[in-house]
């Protein structure tokens, strides 16, 4: 009966203090997009999405990121067609002059678009780190040596 007493009390304030440690979002970039991790566990997209929603300032960063995405998208897809137009006009013996310019300058506002996509995206995420409270990165842990059983803090 007296191991219970002194267990259960070790259990109870354990379960309150075991997931109070912060999960920073930790991207890196990869040749087909980025890799999000929180702590060490992968997470996709809506898991992301998901973790943004907790902080409004991240979410609007992260709103903001695949608004500059579809724009970069769509720029490059007008610049596929501005190429493809330059190659008819190549084999057709027309001035190439205006699709020249369509693909000069489709390639440089989705450079652009594509640049500002990826800092409003780290700016969500590195919001979302500042928005978690840094002083709870400890954990409660039971220990037991010759001494006896008790918590200790592990940081």
């Amino acid at each position: 009966m007296k191991l219970l007493r002194t267990i259960l009390p070790i259990l109870f304030i354990n379960t309150f203090f075991i997931n109070i440690s912060a999960q920073e979002i930790t991207a890196f970039p990869t040749m087909f997009g980025e890799h999000f991790y929180q702590d060490k566990e992968k997470i996709d997209w809506k898991e992301v999405e998901s973790l943004m929603e907790t902080n409004p300032i991240a979410l609007s960063h992260w709103k903001k990121s695949k608004k500059q995405f579809m724009g970069a998208f769509a720029a490059q897809t007008a610049n596929l067609g501005f190429g493809i137009w330059f190659l008819v006009n190549e084999n057709n013996d027309k001035s190439t002059t205006a699709p020249i310019i369509g693909f000069a300058s489709t390639a440089v506002v989705g450079s652009i678009l594509y640049f500002l996509s990826s800092k409003s995206k780290k700016n969500a995420i590195l919001e979302y780190n500042d928005g978690l409270d840094k002083t709870t990165t400890f954990k409660l842990v039971p220990r037991s040596n010759e001494n006896g059983v008790g918590l200790a803090l592990k940081f």
